[in-house]
C-alpha cells in the first residue's frame, strides 16, 4: 500500500472523530422533563372548631326509692353547641371537645314531669383520618340534671360517655358529621333516698365550622 491510499483510509477513519470533536464547543441543551405539581385532596383536620348538633335521644332510668323500678325513656332530643380543639399526626387525629345542650322531652315513660333537663358532654377524641373522612371514638365525661318539677325534687346526674362517629369535610372550613353517644348517668336527691340510674344515649347530626 503506498503513501496515498495509506492517507486516504486514515482520513476516512478519523473523520467521524474529528466531527464529534468539532461540536464540543457547541453548549449542550439540558432536556426538559415535564413535572406536575404534587397535589393533595387529604384534609387537614388540626386546629380549633365550633358546631352545633341535634340528636334523637332514647334510654332508660332506674329508681332505688322505689325498689328498684325501671321504666323507658320516651324518645326525645338533645341540642347542643359545641367546641373543640383537634391534633393530627399522620392519619391519627387526636383532641378534647365541650359541649352544652338542652334536652327535650327526655321523660320517664308513665311520669311525664320526670325528665333530663340538661346535658353538658366533656369528651376525649382520637380518630384515623382517611382523605375528606375522619373515624374517631370517643370517650369523657357527662354532666346534666334531672327534675320531676316537685320541690326538691332536682338535683345533679353524672357519669361516664363513650361512643363513635364520622366526620366528612366538604370543604377547608365546613364539616358535616354524625355521632352515637352513650351515657351511664347516676345522681341521688338531695335528701340522699333516690338513687336514679339513666341510661341516655343519643344518635346527632352535626354541623361543624372548622378555623
Amino acid at each position: 500500500m503506498n503513501f496515498k491510499t495509506t492517507a486516504t483510509v486514515a482520513a476516512l477513519v478519523l473523520a467521524p472523530f474529528a466531527a464529534k470533536a468539532g461540536n464540543l464547543s457547541e453548549p449542550i441543551q439540558p432536556s426538559i422533563v415535564p413535572t406536575l405539581a404534587p397535589t393533595s385532596t387529604t384534609t387537614d383536620w388540626s386546629g380549633a372548631y365550633v358546631g352545633l348538633s341535634y340528636g334523637f335521644a332514647s334510654g332508660d332510668y332506674s329508681f332505688t326509692l322505689l325498689n328498684g323500678l325501671n321504666r323507658d325513656m320516651d324518645d326525645g332530643s338533645l341540642t347542643q353547641l359545641f367546641g373543640g380543639y383537634q391534633v393530627q399526626r399522620g392519619a391519627l387525629v387526636y383532641g378534647g371537645e365541650l359541649a352544652f345542650g338542652s334536652a327535650q322531652d327526655t321523660v320517664v315513660t308513665g311520669f311525664p314531669t320526670a325528665q333530663v333537663t340538661d346535658i353538658i358532654d366533656l369528651k376525649g377524641r382520637v380518630g384515623y383520618a382517611s382523605v375528606d373522612f375522619l373515624i374517631y371514638g370517643v370517650l369523657g365525661y357527662t354532666m346534666g340534671g334531672y327534675s320531676d318539677d316537685q320541690p326538691g325534687s332536682e338535683w345533679d346526674i353524672g357519669g361516664i360517655n363513650y361512643g363513635i362517629g364520622v366526620d366528612y369535610a366538604i370543604s377547608d372550613n365546613f364539616v358535616i358529621g354524625a355521632e352515637y353517644l352513650i351515657r351511664d348517668l347516676s345522681g341521688d336527691n338531695p335528701g340522699g333516698t333516690n338513687i336514679t340510674t339513666i341510661d341516655f344515649d343519643t344518635i346527632s347530626v352535626r354541623a361543624i365550622y372548622k378555623f
